[in-house]
């Protein structure tokens, strides 16, 4: 562990440097792993002066790059215990004032978890426990423990291929197929691919017993156990979110609502287009959850409008910062801020997080240019592409541009280049293999 030791008399010459973080008293923000939502983070701590760290293994993500931000060198997540030695050594290193540790992905939470007990002696973690966690983001704990607290989609839980007949026959119409977490729980081997870049969405769309089994079978192949549930019918605008921030206490302290009117892929995907609204009786559907569960931290919690039924239905939470977090933070809901507060103990004035913005959007290039190749690459009608074009429009922010953090260093670094090069060209070729396909029938269909 020498090189670490090294790295970090390295870093704190680099702090000493930096005007921003030499005489600040403010326990430093720690993020892991860098990505779209960890600049968002960033940005959103760093406009409030907060010193922040992005720990990264990969010179293409982009916080590193923030202004906001310096980078210190961590080793690959899929080395869990070379990973766990250095987040234990950078705590030690900076123990004078705990940093507060902010996680962007559903590996690193599994990954850290497991050893949260010892890293808490050196680290403030802002969301609760795994045990509280555990019940959240894997989606048969959460759909059985909110059966009767909030509306849910009718779901089953097989347990092997004998109990699909019924799940068919109950449920009827279109199915979905979920996996349980979107990446793999029952192996420490975390530079496995998460479900949505093995069959190219985040659910399985099925019709006939046959479709499920065949979706199921592929899914177990995979390691993944699954969750069989009714789709709810309406169009990508019937999608709802609500971005909170809930403390200790249990109280929702700063809470965001927003509109997705585009997604990648089409059907179940991430953000192309999200519309910051005002839907205020997401509130005391999220106040519930909240409360059932004992939770505290950051979330997304996401609602489809049933027409039929005339109610919202919840779907999932994602109990971490999230692909559009900035947009809450441009609509005057700073959740990252709040999240860091409630860890170091300082109070939280309602007052500041009120949603005053209800038109913004947040609009993503790239996920537009992935939504065209894989139209082009897989055979997606392209009908619906002139709609989500029409929704960029207006007033709007997005993922990376921002007019005070201009990611110079980003464009500045052979190194990025390069590595995105690589990147790029596996990403096409994976593209135009069409992701999903069992016996030569794909999975997403329209």
């Amino acid at each position: 562990m020498v090189r670490v030791h090294t790295l970090f008399a390295q870093e704190s010459v680099i702090v000493g440097d930096k005007v921003r973080t030499d005489v600040t008293t403010d326990p430093m923000a720690v993020i892991y792993p860098d990505n779209l939502a960890a600049l968002g983070v960033c940005r959103g701590l760093g406009v409030k002066g907060i010193p922040v760290t992005i720990l990264s293994a990969d010179r293409t993500a982009p916080g590193q790059y923030s202004r906001y931000a310096r980078r210190v060198a961590c080793p690959a997540q899929a080395d869990e215990a070379e990973f766990i030695e250095f987040l234990l050594r950078f705590g030690q290193a900076h123990q004078r004032y705990a940093p507060v540790l902010f996680l962007t992905d559903d590996n690193a939470i599994v990954t850290v978890h497991r050893h949260r007990e010892i890293l808490e002696r050196w680290y403030r973690f802002p969301m609760a426990s795994w045990s509280v966690l555990r019940r959240v983001m894997l989606k048969d704990h959460l759909y059985r423990s909110l059966d009767g607290v909030v509306p849910l989609p009718h779901t089953r839980f097989p347990e092997d291929e004998s109990e699909l007949a019924d799940a068919v026959r109950e449920i009827g119409g279109s199915i979905l197929v979920k996996p349980l977490l979107r990446c793999l729980t029952g192996s420490s081997d975390t530079s496995s691919l998460p479900f949505e870049q093995c069959f190219g969405s985040k659910a399985i769309r099925v019709r006939t017993l046959r479709e499920l089994t065949d979706a199921y079978r592929a899914a177990c192949a995979r390691g993944f156990r699954v969750v069989v549930q009714e789709e709810i019918e309406g169009p990508i605008s019937s999608l709802y979110s609500l971005g909170l921030y809930a403390t200790r206490q249990g109280e929702v302290a700063a809470a965001f609502t927003s509109q997705k009117l585009g997604q990648v892929p089409p059907d179940f995907g991430d953000g192309l287009v999200v519309k910051a609204v005002r839907a205020r009786e997401l509130i005391p559907l999220g106040e519930r959850v909240i409360r059932h569960f004992g939770y505290y931290g950051m979330a997304d919690v996401e609602f489809k409008w049933d027409a039929r039924a005339g109610v919202y239905k919840l779907l999932d939470i994602n109990p971490r910062p999230w692909l559009w977090i900035n947009l809450p933070t441009a609509c005057g809901v700073n959740l990252s801020y709040a999240a860091y507060l409630d860890a170091v103990g300082r109070p939280i004035d309602p007052g500041g997080f009120v949603q005053r913005d209800f038109e913004t959007r947040w609009v993503s290039i790239r996920g537009l240019l992935i939504y065209v190749i894989r139209s082009l690459g897989t055979g997606w009608r392209c009908t619906g592409l002139l709609p989500v074009l029409r929704q960029f429009w207006g007033k709007r922010v997005g993922p990376l541009f921002c007019t005070k953090d201009l990611l110079f260093r980003m464009f500045l670094s052979p190194m990025y280049w390069w590595d995105s090069f690589l990147q790029a060209s596996r990403g096409i070729r994976r593209l135009h293999a069409a992701p999903g396909a069992i016996n030569g029938r794909p999975f997403l269909t329209e």
